[in-house]
């Protein structure tokens, strides 16, 4: 059973969420937390496997401070960012502060279970609104031809995932290539996505082609 937390400041959305996971035979909102220092005190006694939070809990700066002390005390506990709040900048401090997924409050309850699932068993999370609202994201402080940002420092076997997926490889065909398992090229995936600050492929080919860490 993967055991939830719902962290919102408004009570009708939280019961509206329940009741919408409350169908599933595999998955249960075991709290519901209406303040930060109640999701603090939750998580301290309970285990928890997803926190669906708020970001705007109750203001934004408070939300990706309590996102970042969840993710940093309990690592085995994944964070998915439920929100109304469609801004790419967001998103991506969201994704820094160690959030699995990002879901507007729009989201449906196929979607929402879905993406549960989908972070509870390691995996990041985004679908595809989140996700075209980062890739047409245009930085102002981008100068044509320049470096998007600082590039991160990748080990050799980094450097080889990252151009085999480039290189539109499945996870399978590089773990042959390559003469290592499945988990092994996951792993190196995940390290990817965090080095370059991003919730998916499609955003981590796009950001290393702009810093010119692959052609």
């Amino acid at each position: 059973m993967i055991r939830v937390l719902i962290a919102d400041d408004h009570n009708v959305f939280v019961e509206g969420i329940a009741a919408l996971i409350s169908g599933s035979s595999e998955i249960e909102v075991t709290e519901r937390c209406f303040d930060v220092s109640s999701v603090v005190g939750q998580l301290s006694g309970t285990p928890i496997d997803v926190v669906l939070l708020d970001i705007s809990f109750p203001r934004i700066e408070d939300g990706l401070t309590l996102c970042e002390h969840i993710t940093r005390t309990y690592p085995n506990t994944r964070v998915i960012a439920l929100t109304m709040h469609d801004d790419a900048s967001l998103i991506k401090r969201v994704v820094k502060k160690g959030a699995r997924g990002y879901l507007l409050k729009n989201t449906t309850k196929v979607e929402l279970l879905q993406a549960i699932r989908t972070v509870h068993d390691g995996k990041p999370y985004f679908n595809e609104t989140v996700t075209n609202i980062l890739l047409h994201d245009e930085p102002k402080s981008r100068k044509p031809g320049g470096s998007a940002g600082v590039k991160p420092n990748l080990t050799p076997r980094e450097s080889e995932v990252l151009t085999l997926i480039a290189q539109g490889l499945t996870t399978q065909q590089m773990a042959a290539q390559l003469f290592v398992s499945v988990k092994a090229i996951e792993f190196h995936r995940s390290s990817l996505l965090m080095k370059f600050s991003v919730p998916n492929t499609a955003l981590l080919i796009k950001t290393a082609m702009e810093m010119q860490c692959i052609d």
